[in-house]
């Protein structure tokens, strides 16, 4: 991890500091100087401090709903996958192809989310046999609210190719979020986002009938 306000929400979600190394150093940080930093750190002009942080283990949670990254490859749209998972309470996966939810870049989009809700390594569709799976499609799918089942596996693929149609056959419904205007597609974690918020929303209440 580097630099000071992500070290802190790392630390703040519950991440186990191992070391740390800062040109000026508080607490147990180790000192060096900037030379050393920058062959640490992975930005050009680090600010410091550069932390090691234990990797929790990797776990799925069957009660939670799940958002689960296919082939997103950008690490920025991963972090950003996993705050909203966390924010919402889901727990998050990613299959082969995706970006590592580990990697600095990922942490950094995060914002800790990596360790603040379970995260796992999805290495078959079958893992989700217990979920009512959702694949996000950009047309032709269901809008949220018309989404039944719980808990949901929402399945998020890459920008470019979107899901891998075995992921698409595979799923209970399919959910495209409706778009007046005339761009094309979402970005992979703007999607996300406004997908887990609608189908995180309680369900109406039923009518009394006559």
């Amino acid at each position: 991890m580097e630099g000071p306000k992500v070290v802190a929400d790392v630390v703040a979600a519950g991440g186990k500091l191992v070391r740390s190394f800062a040109l000026d150093p508080a607490d147990d940080a180790i000192p060096v100087d900037e030379r050393a930093l920058s062959r640490l750190a992975g930005t050009k002009s680090p600010r410091g401090p550069v932390a090691v942080v234990e990797i929790p283990p990797e776990r799925f949670d069957p009660g939670r709903d799940l958002l689960v990254s296919v082939g997103v490859s950008d690490p920025g749209n991963l972090g950003a996958l996993i705050r909203t998972a966390a924010s919402f309470g889901w727990g998050f996966a990613y299959t082969e192809g995706s970006a590592d939810p580990w990697a600095p870049k990922s942490i950094r989009g995060g914002a800790g989310g990596q360790f603040q809700t379970p995260v796992a390594r999805l290495e078959s569709i079958d893992q989700l046999s217990g979920w009512t799976i959702v694949a996000t499609v950009v047309r032709d799918g269901v809008s949220p609210d018309e989404v039944t089942g719980r808990p949901i596996a929402l399945l998020v693929g890459e920008e470019a190719h979107g899901l891998d149609p075995m992921f698409i056959e595979a799923s209970d419904h399919r959910l495209t979020i409706p778009t007046p205007g005339s761009t094309e597609s979402l970005n992979a974690a703007v999607a996300a986002g406004i997908a887990v918020y609608e189908l995180s929303k309680p369900a109406e209440p039923a009518g009394d009938g006559v």
